[in-house]
């Protein structure tokens, strides 16, 4: 039976393509803004994201902007990925829901951008163990990175768009949607999920401008803040 398409908090950006082996939105994906979890024990990780995810009605896939720090009992497995010329690590963990008899893993692949604070971090989570990680080269010298896993034919990526508006939020989906226009990444389908800071019909008419707008689809959701920022 076909999962539900599950979605929370900012925006949504897809592309299909209609010979794809799997259907993207047979899975529930989820994205949320965190708003800077500082601490390893912060309970935004320990109580809210995990209970976002835990059981059969756990989301399959959470896109994590101001992701922080990640929680303690998260465990590294050693899978370093830190593509040649663009310079953006990730690191997978896993983490377990369960108990030590009954385990309920989780692949939490993060991304420590913000080395000082630790706090606008990147993270994706999911059910599965992802098959490829991807990294593509912010948009601007003072962009943050796009990052994604490929589950089979699918890809999930996340952002996290400059404050005062987003002004590079259109940059941003031009970048993914080119990286996975060339030759070889044609066959997959895509899904950007983020904090875009801008009201979605700005976004739309920026897509526009760039000629993208029949070529994507925005999906909006709810809010970080009032004011889009």
């Amino acid at each position: 039976m076909k999962k539900n398409f599950f979605h929370l908090l900012i925006m949504l950006i897809c592309s299909y393509i209609s010979f794809a082996y799997a259907n993207i939105s047979d899975y529930r994906v989820m994205t949320w803004n965190l708003q800077g979890s500082s601490a390893s024990t912060e309970s935004k990780w320990n109580i809210n994201v995990r209970q976002l995810l835990s059981g059969t009605a756990g989301v399959d896939i959470l896109m994590v902007q101001e992701a922080g720090a990640i929680p303690t009992s998260a465990v590294r497995t050693g899978r370093h990925i830190q593509p040649f010329g663009v310079g953006i690590p990730i690191d997978e963990y896993t983490w377990n829901l369960g108990t030590t008899r009954r385990q309920d893993i989780r692949y939490i692949y993060y991304s420590p951008i913000d080395v000082g604070a630790r706090r606008v971090n990147l993270a994706i989570v999911t059910r599965r163990r992802a098959d490829n990680v991807y990294v593509l080269r912010p948009t601007t010298v003072a962009s943050r990175p796009i990052i994604g896993i490929g589950l089979g034919n699918d890809v999930f990526l996340t952002t996290h768009a400059l404050a005062s508006g987003g002004p590079d939020a259109a940059a941003i989906v031009r970048v993914t949607y080119n990286f996975f226009r060339t030759p070889q990444m044609r066959h997959l389908s895509w899904l950007l999920g983020g904090d875009f800071n801008r009201a979605p019909d700005r976004l739309e008419s920026d897509l526009m401008t760039e000629h993208l707008e029949r070529l994507v689809t925005i999906i909006c959701t709810y809010r970080t803040h009032a004011n889009w920022r």
